[in-house]
């Protein structure tokens, strides 16, 4: 099945479930939110944030790349697509969708 998730923060799903669905859609997200050198001992972990400094179309670009060497965190997960885009208020929405075999 066919997920979104966005880069858009959310309440950390900390409750314990047998649902496997659940845990690698949160994996999935918590990669996305953190940010490449917040792990320590793993500082390659993480969104690269210096694209956020980049033009749209550039933006863009990169963004594949990045989505498959972040995900490569989380095999479980597959990326089939990625979009991006300006909010009113000037920060960038990511969002991705993910295929997680059932």
């Amino acid at each position: 099945m066919q997920y979104i998730i966005d880069n858009q923060p959310a309440e950390i799903g900390f409750e314990i479930t047998d649902d496997n669905r659940s845990r690698i859609l949160q994996n999935c997200k918590n990669l996305l939110m953190t940010r490449m050198g917040e792990v320590p001992y793993d500082r390659y972990r993480g969104f690269d944030p210096a694209l956020y400094h980049l033009p749209l179309q550039a933006f863009r670009v990169a963004l594949l790349p990045e989505l498959d060497r972040l995900f490569g965190y989380e095999p479980r997960a597959r990326l089939i697509s990625a979009e991006a885009s300006i909010l009113s208020n000037g920060k960038t929405l990511v969002r991705v969708t993910v295929e997680i075999e059932e």
